[in-house]
């Protein structure tokens, strides 16, 4: 019976070959999509939930009261004060992730992503040792644990790496560190990448601070584990007033956040936002729907096209049982004909997706989340067969037949309306993602970029390195200018810039703006080439002077700027108010993307060395001058090797890069749900022409022209189209223009969008069944009579 049953399905199948693959395409297609979505998804959200007990682990951070300016970290005071006062912690760390330069016998110069803590730290997050001290491996200053990648890299293997020593290059008075342990590389998806961990004197001498300081020192990263019993938002709550109870720092308030949630509400600098992934999942929710709609609608016309077929089937003893089997038998082999093909696209795009995305995609999950979602899909799909396979069991037997069959189909045209609002939906969604990313193309920046190159991505301690840098550089002819500055262009602002305690004249005492502070040079103006709105920049040597930009000036309130005097926390002890004067205003420029309006900005006048430099060079030299800084960066100091050279446009089109990995989403999701939309219709289209030949026979018959009949099945086409529009048209405006809110400049959703969405569309739909149409208006009537 089951071999019978599939040389029926495979038959049917192959002869009415257009509906059966487009709708097992579509199904394909449509899960080959969704499946990458919800793994991302997934992905964005485990980020160091692989460690035990990570449900019970949060990262403690403090928030100004006034300003709300959040500090990510906080100081040992605040974790030893914790656990006296909170019987709940049951354990806690704190650490700090840093690049240092080391050497090594054999290697010179080494740039290590240094994660600084101590022995507590294995207590919330243990760690696969490879080799070496697995019980105590920071049991004193200076020891080092390398990751296995390190440990092979700088000397060969980990059974080799234990006992070298690591020179650091921060001094060389200071003592190099000794190799206790070696530790597996630590996973994609966690906010503590490391190369090695250190038990820094770093970590104890800021430990031994006089408690007064700690309160105001806000740069280590805090940890806590929670007992399992904890009332978590009773905890959160009272930790709200924590310092006020105790009487230090009034100002702030301590928070607790989950450690999955670490990596979208504390780093500063992610890409994509939960909600355009949220929004891209819902995206792939709406493209598989549409296909699965797309699929039940091809397959049980294809059934009630065979409608006499089963009614034989009935007559010769069949009975209503064995005809739903035979049919939920067929439906299971598209179904799974379906899922081989939608497992194939799946491994296909894999490596693009996460090439795209910048993720690791492992297999093994990959295929947990398509068998549940594959096991999901078979079950309603069949499920939904099963009601409508019995309602045509029963309708194969019944005398009302032909009134049934030939009745206007309802369910049918509420499906491809349903396609086409989809469609619709992601082509609104793909054309507004390009305006946007246009404008955000032609918006002035407020600052010449072409020709300014930035030199970044090494460390100098001392300054020197730097300071020979600028010389060598300053040989080269096709050089303009050169700045130092402690900036880049940034998606948000760098907590560790920005300031609350200002004071200006006649600031009232409730004012707490946040200020982005902009360590640099005399050159600065020149390199950038901004425009002065009011006074100068200063010169060369002068320490005490500042300028601000506009924004600055009107979060002051400040009618006449110049001359006026500016207090500044020193950047040696916050506590020392230091006084500057104002000499100039400058234009406002973006310094970060446009999701976020323009700071008011505080330059500073600074000796020391930012390892960021900014070259302006004479136009169209740019490659040139890159090549050769290129060539002369090893001779000058071997630890700029890790420098990197990049036009300042390449950087601001990087904090475009969501924006154009989401075009590109969103295009091939419109794509495909179009695609899908019209290979259901092109095959709707046909087998409603060909069950409507006799109406269309008769209606020749009595008089009615070739033109006449075309325009009716491209009237009710285009109905359906203008339906579509009516429903997603308005869904679509609402979801991107809640997408624009996210950004601080951003254009408007132009009318003529809209209505060209659904002009578009009816063009497409009325070429797809136009040829299908235009056959059966010509066929000969009598052929069909005789039929």
């Amino acid at each position: 019976m089951i071999i019978h049953y599939f040389k029926i399905a495979f038959r049917n199948m192959w002869k009415y070959k257009m509906q059966s693959l487009s709708g097992i395409f579509g199904l394909a297609f449509g899960l080959a999509c969704f499946v990458p979505a919800v793994y991302w998804m997934r992905y964005e959200t485990s980020y160091d939930n692989f460690y035990p007990d990570a449900e019970h682990i949060y990262r403690v951070y403090a928030v100004e009261k006034q300003s709300g300016k959040v500090n990510e970290g906080v100081s040992r005071v605040f974790e030893k004060k914790l656990q006296e006062k909170f019987p709940a912690v049951e354990a806690s760390t704190v650490c700090l992730i840093e690049q240092e330069n080391c050497s090594v016998e054999g290697i010179p110069h080494v740039q290590l992503r240094t994660l600084y803590t101590d022995s507590t730290f294995f207590g919330l997050f243990p760690q696969e040792f490879v080799s070496g001290d697995s019980r105590q491996p920071l049991q004193v200053l200076n020891n080092i644990i390398l990751t296995e990648t390190v440990a092979v890299r700088l000397f060969g293997n980990a059974e080799k790496a234990i006992g070298q020593q690591v020179q650091t290059e921060m001094k060389s008075s200071l003592p190099p560190y000794t190799v206790t342990a070696v530790v597996k590389d630590p996973p994609a998806n966690t906010n503590m990448q490391f190369d090695v961990i250190i038990y820094h004197d770093m970590i104890k001498y800021f430990s031994e601070l006089p408690e007064e300081a700690q309160w105001t020192m806000f740069f280590m990263n805090l940890y806590v584990k929670l007992h399992p019993e904890t009332d978590v938002d009773k905890l959160a709550e009272q930790m709200h007033d924590f310092t006020s109870r105790l009487g230090v720092n009034t100002n702030i308030e301590l928070r607790m956040l989950p450690i999955s949630d670490v990596r979208h509400q504390l780093n500063t600098d992610v890409p994509f936002t939960l909600n355009f992934i949220g929004l891209f999942v819902a995206s792939g929710i709406l493209l598989l729907f549409s296909a699965l709609f797309n699929f039940l609608n091809l397959h049980l016309d294809l059934f009630r096209q065979r409608i006499h077929e089963l009614r034989l089937r009935s007559v010769h003893g069949a009975s209503e049982g064995q005809l739903v089997r035979q049919m939920m038998f067929e439906l299971l082999c598209s179904i799974l004909l379906a899922l081989f093909l939608a497992c194939s696209f799946v491994e296909i795009i894999r490596p693009a997706f996460a090439g795209l995305l910048n993720i690791t995609m492992e297999l093994s999950q990959l295929i947990q989340i398509f068998v549940v979602c594959g096991i999901g899909l078979m079950a309603l799909i069949l499920f939904i067969g099963f009601i409508l396979f019995w309602r045509l069991s029963r309708l194969s037997t019944s005398r009302q037949l032909e009134i049934r069959i030939t009745g206007k189909p309802v369910l049918r045209r509420m499906a491809v309306t349903m396609q086409l609002s989809v469609s619709m939906v992601f082509i609104v969604a793909a054309l507004v993602v390009m305006m946007q990313m246009h404008f955000v193309n032609q918006k002035d920046l407020g600052f010449d970029s072409r020709g300014v190159i930035q030199l970044s991505g090494f460390l100098d301690y001392s300054g020197k390195i730097q300071g020979a840098l600028e010389r060598e550089l300053a040989t080269i002819p096709q050089i303009e200018s050169i700045t130092q500055a402690n900036f880049e262009p940034r998606h948000k602002s760098d907590i560790y810039t920005m300031i609350t305690d200002v004071e200006w004249p006649g600031k009232s005492f409730f004012e707490t703006p946040a200020f982005n502070v902009i360590y640099t040079d005399s050159r600065f103006v020149e390199t950038f080439k901004l425009k002065m709105v009011t006074g100068e920049w200063w010169h060369q040597g002068e320490t005490q002077k500042i300028v601000l930009n506009e924004e600055a000036v009107r979060e002051m309130g400040l009618g006449e700027p110049e001359g006026s005097i500016i207090r500044i926390p020193s950047i040696d002890d916050a506590s020392v108010m230091v006084e500057y004067k104002v000499v100039g205003v400058v234009n406002d420029f973006h310094t970060l993307s446009l999701r976020n309006r323009i700071q008011p900005v505080i330059f500073l006048p600074s000796s020391q060395a930012s390892n960021i430099l900014y070259i302006r060079v004479v136009p169209g030299q740019d490659q040139e001058v890159m090549r050769r800084i290129a060539a002369i960066l090893p001779g000058i100091d071997a630890t700029l090797a890790d420098a990197r050279l990049t036009p300042v446009d390449e950087l601001y089109n990087h904090l475009n890069w969501s924006e154009q990995v989401g075009l590109k989403m969103f295009s091939v999701l419109a794509t495909v749900c179009m695609l899908i939309s019209l290979f259901g219709i092109y095959a709707v289209a046909a087998a409603a022409t060909s069950r409507r030949r006799k109406e269309i026979a008769i209606r020749k018959v009595v008089g009615a022209e070739a033109g006449n009949i075309i325009r009716m099945f491209l009237r009710e086409y285009t109905l359906q189209v203008i339906a579509a529009g009516v429903v997603a048209l308005p869904m679509a405006y609402l979801v991107m223009s809640r997408w624009l809110q996210g950004y601080a400049y951003r254009m408007t959703i132009p009318w003529w969008l809209l209505g060209g969405v659904i002009v578009g569309v009816i063009i497409l739909i009325l070429l797809t069944v136009f040829m299908q149409v235009l056959k059966a208006a010509d066929s000969n009537p009598s052929e069909a009579i005789k039929a």
